[in-house]
Formats: structure tokens, C-alpha cells, sequence
């Protein structure tokens, strides 16, 4: 549990900083649907850590969102393509990629070793 519950924070903190640093420069709208992202990826940890199997499943579904979303981004994209280019873009850049991209691959890998781990578990020989 702690790797996705750790995975979720690390996206949770990188999606908050990032609301926070481009307050003002995008619509208000995209701001408060980062900060909506960030208190549905809290309920999912929170419920992660109670122990439900299904927040889990539903951690990896918005995991897989997350990435989708992301990449088909033309906002994204842009943002990606002017990295270095200032502190800020950088900064918003490096949160961006582990926001959307690196916790949910984390949160992924482990959700797919689990299951494989589970499947050898009760396969019987």
C-alpha cells in the first residue's frame, strides 16, 4: 500500500505546487480543476490506506487518465518544448512530468507487479 499511497502524494504535491505557481497565468478554471485532481487523488490515498482493494483499481484507472490527458495535451506539449527556456517554465516543467507522468508510472509499475505477483501466488504447481 505505501507505493501507491506514496505515488499519489508525490502527484498530489507536484500537481499542488504547480496549481499555485500558474495561478494567474492560465484560467481560473484550470486551476480549480487541478485543485478538484488533487482532492480526488487525496480521497483515493486516504481510502488506499484504509485498505479498500477497489480504491486501488480506481488509483490506477485516474494513473492511466493522468498520463493520457497529459500527453495528448497541446498546453502540454508547448510547455514541454520550452523547457530551459526560464526558472519558471523549468520549474512548472519538472512538475508536470512528475505530476502526470512519473508517480502514475510508479503507481503503475506497482500495480502491475502486484498483480503478477498475485497470479503466481495461486498458481499451483
Amino acid at each position: 500500500m505505501k507505493t501507491y499511497t506514496l505515488s499519489i502524494i508525490g502527484s498530489i504535491v507536484s500537481l499542488a505546487i504547480g496549481g499555485v505557481l500558474l495561478y494567474g497565468l492560465v484560467p481560473i478554471t484550470l486551476t480549480f480543476l487541478t485543485y478538484i485532481a488533487v482532492a480526488i487523488l487525496a480521497v483515493v490515498a486516504y481510502f488506499i490506506e484504509k485498505g479498500y482493494a477497489k480504491a486501488v483499481k480506481v488509483g490506477a484507472i485516474l494513473a492511466i487518465i493522468s498520463i493520457i490527458i497529459s500527453a495528448s495535451s497541446p498546453a502540454h506539449d508547448k510547455a514541454l518544448l520550452m523547457f530551459g527556456s526560464n526558472k519558471m517554465i523549468t520549474i512548472l516543467d519538472v512538475l508536470m512530468v512528475l505530476g502526470f507522468y512519473a508517480f502514475p508510472a510508479i503507481y503503475l509499475f506497482a500495480f502491475l507487479i502486484n498483480g503478477i505477483k498475485k497470479r503466481n501466488a495461486s498458481i499451483r504447481y
